[in-house]
């Protein structure tokens, strides 16, 4: 009886942990990509060929965030897209004019989501930022 209590409450120990090193190893991936909207040109945000596509298109891709205790891998995928401002002139994905945008500025809302699972249960994080010209 005294093993199985101490079994149930070394248990009650570590599942906080894995759940705080699965927030952990999440939260740290979704920093890389927000350091990558940060850092990635506006030129090559904007472009056709960009890692963050113009909405509706999504762009996917398959990644390892990390490992659990033990070397089991944490795989996930990425979905990238960005949304253009209203505000934005029609060339840029807007409706905006000279008299709404009278300084041009072009205006994106740029959003990767990280899907994972661990043991069975899938979890999803977001990260959005704003990118102006």
């Amino acid at each position: 009886m005294t093993s199985l209590l101490l079994l149930k409450l070394s248990l009650n120990v570590v599942h906080p942990r894995q759940y705080t090193l699965q927030q952990v190893l999440s939260d740290s991936y979704l920093t890389f990509e927000r350091s990558r909207i940060e850092r990635i040109p506006f030129e090559n945000l904007v472009a056709n060929d960009s890692p963050w596509p113009t909405y509706p298109t999504l762009s996917e891709e398959n990644v390892q965030i990390g490992k659990l205790p033990g070397g089991v891998p944490v795989t996930g995928t990425v979905i990238r897209t960005r949304f253009s401002d209203s505000d934005n002139y029609p060339i840029d994905g807007g409706t905006g004019t000279v008299l709404t945008n009278p300084a041009a500025m072009k205006i994106w809302r740029v959003q990767s989501v990280l899907r994972y699972t661990i043991s069975q249960r899938t979890y999803v994080k977001s990260r959005t930022m704003v990118r102006a010209q």
